[in-house]
């Protein structure tokens, strides 16, 4: 363990004895401030990029559409809002459009536009949506979040099928109401042992598929149970509302 009392010990260096690092610190208050000011001296010197909180509204995007969103991003102190260049931002290849300044100095809501997002992007529930941009003496900044990012062909489901068979009454219960992210889903949670109903696809919208199948804190969900509400109930860290101004953004909260 370092000998804390044979030299100053800077309080990133403390941290590290325990493994943690500024950057996981950002919303602990003054000490977070503390290091992330810090942080600004040693960028400027060496060239470091700014790390910086990042938030993608809506969180949930269907490739291809073209839709305004809004990506708000938080400096550390000891750094200007004011200072960004507008013209420098992009979130996955989509430019800022526009931009506004919180009261606060250290926070600008960006809007952009989903169409311009890079065709290359991955799909699936928790995809990176990294921004990045300069400020007006040079200086790079850069944050991510997460968003559920998926295509028109993600947008089907699974569930057993009775059509045209005999069947038990556990079977009918099954297939009408149980839906599932997978052909494999399906098949694992069938009605019960021995059942041979046959699987089948089918496409529903894409808001409703990401409502049914929003991860929650118990891991990835596979199923959904219309019993439990359809169209499916929006889980509440699921946003779906697409700006068309920063006004309007602003409004909303």
């Amino acid at each position: 363990m370092s000998d804390l009392s044979s030299k100053k010990t800077t309080k990133r260096e403390f941290l590290k004895i325990f493994g943690l690092s500024s950057a996981s610190l950002l919303a602990s208050g003054s000490l977070a401030d503390e290091l992330l000011a810090e942080e600004r001296s040693v960028s400027s010197i060496f060239g470091v990029t700014i790390p910086v909180v990042s938030m993608i509204r809506p969180n949930a995007f269907r490739s291809g559409r073209n839709h305004r969103f809004a990506c708000t991003i938080v400096f550390p102190r000891g750094f200007e809002a004011a200072e960004v260049d507008v013209s420098s931002v992009r979130c996955e290849g989509a430019r800022a459009l526009g931009g506004t300044f919180h009261p606060n100095g250290r926070t600008i809501v960006l809007l952009c536009d989903s169409g311009d997002l890079r065709d290359d992007l991955p799909c699936g529930f928790s995809v990176p949506f990294t921004v990045t941009g300069q400020l007006s003496d040079g200086s790079t900044f850069r944050g991510s979040d997460t968003v559920a990012f998926i295509n028109a062909d993600q947008s089907i489901i699974y569930h057993t099928s009775t059509r045209r068979r005999k069947s038990c009454s556990a079977c009918r219960g099954h297939a009408v109401n149980r839906i599932y992210s997978s052909r494999q889903a399906a098949d694992v949670d069938r009605a019960h042992l021995g059942c041979n109903c046959r699987i089948v696809e089918e496409k529903i919208g894409w808001q409703d598929y990401l409502k049914a199948f929003w991860p929650r804190s118990r891991g990835d969900i596979v199923v959904h149970d219309r019993r439990w509400g359809w169209p499916p109930p929006s889980p509440v860290e699921l946003n779906l509302e697409f700006p068309a101004t920063l006004g309007e953004y602003l409004r909303r909260g």
